[in-house]
């Protein structure tokens, strides 16, 4: 009986229908539903009607689209989907974390639930901790990695020896998933370090990953040098490409510098891994000349550039080596390589690179723009430096902008340094998109002016056709630098991010574009045009987010907040639950994750295709 329910629980959100009348009225309603949760407020009255009636199939499906789109009226049915997801986006006060922690033993659900309210900045009680301590020991492997993931994502966790004994223990777990977040866990405490330094030799590239964050200094460049020397094609060069990076600007003692001098991969690696491997060497352990060599090293310029610009910002060589390097990439063609030099800008600033920064908060390029706002409040922080010329910069940009995350993080500066000349940009956002209301009401509330939360505005359905997608049984072909990636779609739980994903492939869209950002352990991400962050395609998406899906092999929908995704999506790497029910997600790999996880930045889609089965 369980499995019967089970099974029709599953149908409800799209199991092939074998009686043609019903698939035709099911594919109808989904359209309907789809149609009003892009409407957004418009479309409430709809979904409401659809949730009050009789057909338990058509419930399901309002309630989901009312969870949506979010906002008081979305949440009269108080369906336990439209909460959850409501509590996800932050539009609901963080559970109690009692609800959980009596559970977190015997449900992994408990476990995970304590692990998210790490991102609502909630400390956990001790009762709680303990409660995750003895869970950490259960013979379910599902209990034992919620209990590390809840530790792992705790907000400021306290010094603890049976905390650290416990996920001691996990750091030999058999979950490579499991010693991954042990091992992260572990240092964020800044606690195990005996343990952490065996796992640098993990059989498994994403526990290894974490074991070189965590230690960061001389411990790891052994490690580094053994995996280069047995260095093929996979997803091991995220352990050295990571491991140099989190070296950048270290301490290290001379033979350690010595040994990363000397690093070196075969000629059968490919061509982009060596380039990073060798561009990154020269960054953390510098010869006399590095400006030269770094601008002689195998990438391309908007990949080996902006190196030079960590190289300054971690203070390395001369000030007049420094301020050579700055000149070179602020002069650059390419906004990517400008961009890079306007965050370096700040470690080699003097007053007179104030203008620097005014100029770029007024570029038309996005790119610049946002490094500029970055730039700018890292300006801030200096002592001692008029910023009136600034202040007036950034209200200006604030008072014209419409790009969303340029809107987000201008508002949010204005707060923050109460430049009460731009409560007026602000003041304007709140009748805009949902990012812009948002982040416009917190502006206004940092000012001192109490506004009520931004209501849910109507919606304008992006320039797509979900009939097209929606009963179809959809794959996504990438062929890509590192192999190919097949990705089965699921138009019945994001009929919008699909029809995107499909229209866009069949333009050819996808076709040569890089990808821009990868976080080892975590995601690989593409699908910018600009392959900067700051790209899309030139419409937006209603938020579909989903109620889990974002595990290894998980396809999602990139966003800056709600209802503004557009063509960037990611990879899942590994689970990251703290994902799940914010997001948008789209499908998952079916085949090729040993060529998404190997995917460096630089790596590009080389064609892409849709194939209907």
């Amino acid at each position: 009986m369980r499995v019967t329910i089970f099974l029709a629980t599953v149908c409800l959100v799209g199991c092939p229908k074998t009686d043609a009348p019903r698939l035709a009225n099911d594919r109808a309603l989904r359209i309907r539903v789809a149609q009003d949760e892009a409407r957004r407020k418009d479309g409430v009255a709809d979904l409401v009607a659809l949730a009050q009636g009789s057909d338990p199939h058509a419930r399901e499906l309002a309630l989901r689209g009312l969870a949506r789109i979010g906002g008081p009226l979305a949440m009269l049915a108080k369906a336990p989907a439209s909460l959850a997801i409501a509590t996800a986006l932050d539009e609901l006060p963080a559970p109690d974390q009692q609800q959980f922690a009596p559970c977190a033993a015997t449900n992994a659900t408990c476990g995970i639930e304590l692990g998210r309210l790490g991102r609502r900045k909630v400390k956990l009680t001790g009762a709680t901790r303990a409660a995750l301590v003895a869970a950490t020991a259960s013979s379910d492997a599902a209990i034992r990695y919620a209990a590390v993931y809840a530790l792992q994502r705790e907000h400021e966790p306290p010094s603890d020896e049976a905390v650290d004994a416990a996920l001691v223990a996990r750091v030999g777990d058999a979950s490579a998933e499991t010693r991954a977040a042990a091992v992260a866990a572990l240092g964020k405490r800044k606690a195990g370090s005996d343990a952490i330094e065996r796992a640098l030799g993990d059989r498994d590239w994403r526990v290894a990953v974490e074991a070189v964050r965590a230690l960061a200094d001389d411990r790891v460049v052994p490690a580094l040098v053994a995996r280069a020397q047995q260095l093929a094609s996979g997803a091991d060069a995220q352990v050295i490409v990571e491991g140099l990076r989190v070296l950048i600007g270290k301490p290290l003692a001379r033979a350690s510098l010595d040994q990363i001098q000397k690093l070196r991969v075969n000629n059968d690696v490919p061509a982009l891994t060596r380039g990073w491997i060798a561009c990154l060497a020269l960054v953390v352990a510098p010869p006399p000349d590095v400006v030269d060599a770094i601008a002689r090293c195998p990438l391309p310029d908007h990949l080996r550039l902006p190196l030079l610009g960590e190289l300054v910002t971690a203070k390395l060589g001369d000030a007049s080596t420094r301020r050579a390097a700055v000149r070179m990439l602020l002069a650059h063609a390419d906004a990517r390589v400008q961009a890079a030099g306007l965050g370096a800008l700040v470690a080699t600033w003097t007053e007179g690179d104030l203008q620097t920064i005014v100029a770029a908060l007024a570029a038309k390029s996005p790119i610049i723009a946002g490094a500029a706002i970055d730039a700018a409040a890292a300006i801030y922080e200096l002592p001692k430096v008029d910023t009136a010329a600034l202040d007036a910069a950034v209200v200006s940009r604030a008072t014209s902008e419409t790009e969303l995350e340029l809107l987000a993080s201008l508002y949010e500066l204005i707060g923050k340094r109460k430049l009460a000349a731009g409560a007026a940009a602000c003041r304007a956002g709140l009748a805009g998109h949902p990012v812009r209301a948002k982040a416009a009401a917190e502006c206004l509330h940092a000012l001192g002016q109490d506004v009520p939360p931004p209501p849910i505005g109507p919606g304008q359905p992006p320039p797509l056709d979900v009939a097209t997608v929606i009963g179809k049984q959809l794959r996504w072909h990438l062929v890509t630098t590192r192999g190919d990636i097949v990705i089965e779609l699921r138009p019945d739980a994001a009929p919008w991010a699909v029809a995107a994903i499909v229209q866009l492939t069949y333009r050819g869209f996808y076709d040569g574009i890089e990808f821009h950002r990868v976080v080892p352990n975590f995601v690989v991400q593409g699908g910018d045009p600009t392959m900067s962050g700051w790209g899309g395609p030139g419409f937006l998406l209603p938020a579909e987010p989903s109620p889990d899906g974002f595990e290894a092999g998980g396809v999602g929908i990139a966003d800056a907040g709600r209802d503004s995704g557009g063509s960037q999506w990611f990879i899942m790497h590994s689970r990251a639950a703290h994902l799940d029910r914010r997001y948008t997600w789209i499908g998952r790999v079916v085949s090729g994750q040993s060529a998404a996880d190997s995917l460096l930045i630089g790596d590009k889609v080389v064609r892409a295709t849709i194939d209907t089965l």
